[in-house]
C-alpha cells in the first residue's frame, strides 16, 4: 500500500467512521435489549435463544458505553480489535438464532410461542442484522488501522500519521566536521 492509504487508516476519517459505527452498534444493542426484555417481562416463556440474544445485547451495550469514546482519542490505533472480533462472532450466532426463530411464519411458534407479535420479532431480527453488519465493518476497519499502525512503526519507528511527520525531530543535527583523529583513522585503513 502507498502512504496515502496507510495514512487514511490511521487518521481522523477512520476514527470518525469507527465512532459512527460504534454509535450504531450501541443503538442496536439498546433497542434489542428493550425488545427482548419486553418479551421476558410480559411472558413466562424463556428458551435458550431468547436468553442468549438478550445476554449478548446487554454485554454489547455495557462494553460499547466505554468503546464509544475510544475513536475520539488521537492515539487510538485499533486496539479494540480482539473485542470486535469476539462480538462479531457472538452477534452472528444471535443472528442465526433469531433467524431460526422468527423468519417467515415461524414467528408465531417461537420465542415466546403463540403470542404473535411477528412485527416485533422481525424488528429484533433486523436489528441483529444491522448490528452484525456494523460490527463486521468495525472489525475490518480496526484490523486495517492496527496493521497500518504496525507497518508505520516498523518503517519509520513511529510517528504522527495525521500530521505525516515522525514523533522525533531530526532538525539541528547537522553532521559535524571530521576531527584530526577521524582523518587519521581513515588514512590508515
Amino acid at each position: 500500500m502507498d502512504g496515502s492509504r496507510s495514512g487514511f487508516f490511521s487518521g481522523r476519517i477512520a476514527r470518525a467512521l469507527l465512532g459512527l459505527n460504534n454509535f450504531i452498534i450501541l443503538a442496536s444493542s439498546i433497542i434489542l435489549t428493550a425488545l427482548l426484555s419486553y418479551f421476558l417481562n410480559n411472558w413466562p416463556y424463556r428458551n435458550t435463544h431468547l436468553i442468549y440474544n438478550l445476554v449478548i445485547a446487554v454485554i454489547t451495550l455495557f462494553l460499547y458505553l466505554f468503546v464509544m469514546v475510544l475513536p475520539a482519542l488521537k492515539r487510538y490505533r485499533g486496539y479494540a480489535l480482539p473485542l470486535n472480533m469476539l462480538l462479531t462472532y457472538l452477534w452472528l450466532t444471535s443472528l442465526i438464532f433469531s433467524s431460526q426463530d422468527y423468519a417467515g411464519a415461524r414467528c408465531l411458534f417461537f420465542s415466546p410461542p403463540g403470542i404473535g407479535r411477528c412485527a416485533m420479532k422481525h424488528t429484533i431480527q433486523a436489528f441483529f442484522i444491522i448490528g452484525f453488519s456494523f460490527l463486521l465493518f468495525n472489525t475490518i476497519l480496526e484490523a486495517l488501522m492496527w496493521a497500518s499502525h504496525r507497518r508505520n512503526q516498523a518503517v519509520d519507528g513511529g510517528g504522527d500519521a495525521e500530521k505525516n511527520r515522525p514523533l522525533t525531530s531530526t532538525t539541528g543535527t547537522a553532521a559535524a566536521a571530521p576531527t584530526e583523529g577521524d582523518r587519521a583513522a581513515q588514512t590508515t585503513v
